[in-house]
């Protein structure tokens, strides 16, 4: 069966308003040991605030966190995939956007989100059953070869004294 990303959804979405201050927000996440949350502007997704947006946009640039509002951080350019979506494409996504989590979608609402190591480790998952069952059939047909070769190996003498009385 194929490595689909609605799998991988383990926890509903945390989501904040767009007007929350960043230390609220940082509190928040800390609380709930969150990597990300979801921002909202008047019951509409408008971002998606990250540990890495806090580092970057707010830390590494010197910003106080209490004046500033996830609007004014959270990344606004947005991926999404559909619920049933392999997760080869969300990989390809992920690559071809630059982004390292995905909003997943079935019939237009948004089901939770999927990061890179989620989605990297359950294709790793997935490709090291099909290498067990490599490994299992590789391992049958050596034996197979193996056992040929020692019933030749132990009627080698009777097939070289076969030879000899062919050629006398």
């Amino acid at each position: 069966m194929a490595c689909r990303v609605g799998k991988l959804i383990s926890e509903p979405v945390s989501s904040l308003d767009s007007d929350t201050d960043i230390l609220t927000a940082s509190r928040f996440m800390a609380d709930k040991n969150l990597g990300s949350l979801v921002v909202m502007d008047k019951q509409q997704i408008s971002g998606l605030f990250t540990e890495r947006d806090l580092l970057v946009r707010v830390i590494g640039a010197d910003q106080d966190p209490s004046a500033l509002k996830l609007i004014d951080v959270c990344t606004k350019n947005l991926v999404s995939v559909h619920y049933d979506s392999s997760c080869a494409n969300a990989i390809k996504l992920m690559r071809s956007n630059k982004c390292r989590r995905l909003l997943i979608y079935k019939n237009d609402e948004l089901q939770g989100l999927v990061n890179i190591s989620d989605v990297a480790h359950a294709l790793a998952d997935h490709s090291s059953g099909k290498n067990m069952l490599v490994n299992f059939v590789g391992g049958i047909t050596l034996m197979v070869v193996l056992m040929v070769i020692g019933v030749l190996i132990s009627h080698f003498p009777d097939m070289l004294q076969l030879a000899g009385h062919t050629m006398d």
